[in-house]
């Protein structure tokens, strides 16, 4: 297991340096892996014959930068016992402008009391915290000042540290060199559906490692029970996953995959290829469990391509627009009248949702919710107040949000049936927006707070026969662009929406765990014109075409490949996209 830590940890944890180190060799080498990460890699230098207890706290962070990550050189700063103890794997901590006290003996006796053998001494870190990764590399921002107090004695006459930190201490710079961004995937509560969780990887050869060792840490801690793996626990995984030169990667675990049932070696393969997917080169997975070779597509090797029915719908959809009391199908920038009454008449809807499985209008001063099929047949209306604008789901139920008793309501109408969901928290917020991720398995909204919009994120609860029976509670999402409105789907894990900017309202984006914000003006793509865009609406292709309503109740349009413009569509008052 000792090889396996170093080669997990070499994936996981490639951090941290207060600029480029220059204690050991630096070297460069081929470019990166389409990661945009540094190529540069450095070997740290071991303690120094002799050296002060400062420089054995300098040179253990700095061996802590070593790129590809080796433990080697850092436990060299550590007593024998403490190198045994140190846990290297408990996650990873970035911060910034460290500071190295003097040291201080034992007893706070003065400093010619470092000069005697034996003494104990203690040396201070300051930091700016930044942000942590859990083991799995689950990112949390983090702030404010905090000091690390290190203690150190003497083995043979040269100064070692007794109580390393669990886990690595990085700076900003080396995090933001060579950590990317990923996801590994588990499964909904009735494995129907998986579900990415963002997680953030140092790149590099031991990538897929990487990957297959934060999946097999399985879900984190949710009183909800919103996520289940099927994968094996760490503690079974071989040491590495190797890849061959025809791109085939093997991924071996300890335990018999013999015993398991084909609906649950389906899902564990289906978990595994879908991690890997984001790792170049790999063309198949081939799983092994003990004695037992997985192959329930009865290959060898798993495309890397299979699975996708346990993703998210691939159906290509488009944008509908309100435009003159008529519902417009906008597909790459033209707009034709929806096929049927509402492309000839919406009622006087002033929001609109649509899908194949049917078209819902908000009428009446945001007072009722008249909906059909696409024909227009087998009408009925839903009663509320304040409705915000519907969402269909892919399993043609329609989602309806609107506010009641100053308190937000969630409904569910599938057929007859209309069901109000347990919403907890949400129920406090003023929302004005509300999106279904493209799996359904979790919702964003904003909604005011204070003089401002904030954007929040939670989880929709299913049951064991994928029933949704509530909405987890909603976690404020972390973004430092201004006022953050109409947020929506981008993918599984991130979001985009209009954000307040020098140069008007701008499109910006964010990981659902707040870790990074792009976009706007310093993000390089193109830019809005200032018109004060009000709704924000897009594709689902990789790189998706964008729709934007602004205060005139124009429409803009940005394709994949060109700038925004204003499409000959006016008086917009809803704007939304469905397949």
């Amino acid at each position: 297991m000792k090889h396996f830590c170093a080669v997990a940890l070499a994936a996981l944890c490639l951090s941290a340096c207060a600029g480029i180190p220059t204690s050991g060799p630096v070297t460069r080498v081929a470019a990166d892996r389409g990661f945009g990460q540094s190529t540069v890699r450095y070997a740290p230098a071991a303690p120094s014959k002799g050296a002060s207890p400062q420089d054995i706290v300098r040179g253990y962070l700095d061996a802590m930068l070593a790129y590809p990550m080796t433990t080697g050189t850092a436990s060299a700063f550590l007593t024998p016992d403490a190198a045994k103890r140190w846990h290297s794997l408990a996650g990873v901590r970035v911060y910034s402008a460290p500071q190295v006290a003097a040291p201080v003996a034992s007893g706070g006796r003065g400093t010619d009391a470092l000069e005697r053998p034996g003494d104990q001494v203690t040396v201070q870190l300051s930091v700016v915290n930044e942000s942590r990764l859990d083991e799995q590399g689950r990112y949390t921002e983090m702030s404010g000042n905090a000091d690390i107090t290190f203690h150190l004695t003497r083995i043979s006459g040269q100064w070692r540290i007794t109580n390393p930190q669990n886990g690595l201490l990085v700076n900003r710079k080396f995090f933001t060199d060579y950590f990317r961004p990923f996801n590994v995937y588990m499964f909904d509560r009735p494995g129907r559906r998986l579900v990415p969780v963002p997680v953030y990887v140092a790149v590099g050869d031991q990538l897929a490692t990487a990957l297959v060792t934060s999946l097999a840490r399985g879900p984190a801690p949710d009183p909800d029970g919103t996520m289940r793996t099927y994968v094996p626990p760490l503690k079974t995984l071989r040491p590495s996953v190797p890849l061959t030169d025809d791109g085939i990667t093997d991924v071996e675990f300890d335990e018999e995959f013999g015993n398991l049932t084909k609906y649950t070696q389906d899902h564990l393969a289906a978990q595994i290829v879908w991690t890997l997917r984001q790792v170049p080169d790999i063309n198949a997975v081939r799983l092994v469990g003990g004695t037992t070779a997985l192959s329930p597509n009865g290959l060898t090797a798993e495309p890397i391509g299979s699975w996708g029915a346990y993703g998210p719908s691939i159906a290509r959809g488009q944008a509908y627009a309100l435009s003159s009391n008529k519902v417009l199908e906008i597909d790459d920038g033209h707009a034709t009248p929806l096929t049927g009454p509402w492309g000839k008449d919406a009622r006087g809807a002033s929001l609109i949702a649509v899908s194949s499985d049917g078209v819902a209008g908000v009428l009446d001063g945001r007072t009722r919710v008249r909906v059909t099929d696409r024909n227009g047949a087998s009408p009925k209306v839903i009663n509320g107040d304040g409705f915000i604008a519907p969402r269909w789901d892919d399993d043609g139920d329609l989602w309806l949000v609107d506010r009641i008793d100053d308190r937000t309501r969630v409904r569910l109408s599938h057929g007859k049936l209309l069901q109000a969901l347990p919403v907890g928290k949400l129920a406090g917020l003023n929302v004005s927006t509300f999106a279904l991720s493209p799996d359904a398995s979790r919702y964003v909204v904003t909604a005011r707070h204070g003089k401002s919009n904030a954007i929040y994120v939670g989880a929709i609860r299913r049951d064991t026969k994928d029933r949704v029976i509530g909405l987890s509670q909603p976690k404020p999402l972390t973004t430092s662009a201004e006022n953050p409105t109409s947020a929506v789907w981008a993918s599984g894990t991130r979001i985009s929406f209009l954000g307040d900017s020098e140069s008007g309202r701008q499109v910006y984006s964010t990981i659902i765990d707040g870790s990074a914000t792009t976009g706007g003006v310093a993000g390089g793509g193109a830019l809005l014109p200032d018109v004060d865009a009000r709704t924000l609406v897009l594709g689902t292709a990789q790189t998706p075409p964008r729709y934007a309503t602004d205060a005139r109740h124009r429409l803009w349009f940005l394709p994949s490949d060109g700038s925004w413009h204003v499409l000959d569509v006016n008086g917009v008052t809803g704007l939304t996209y469905g397949h």
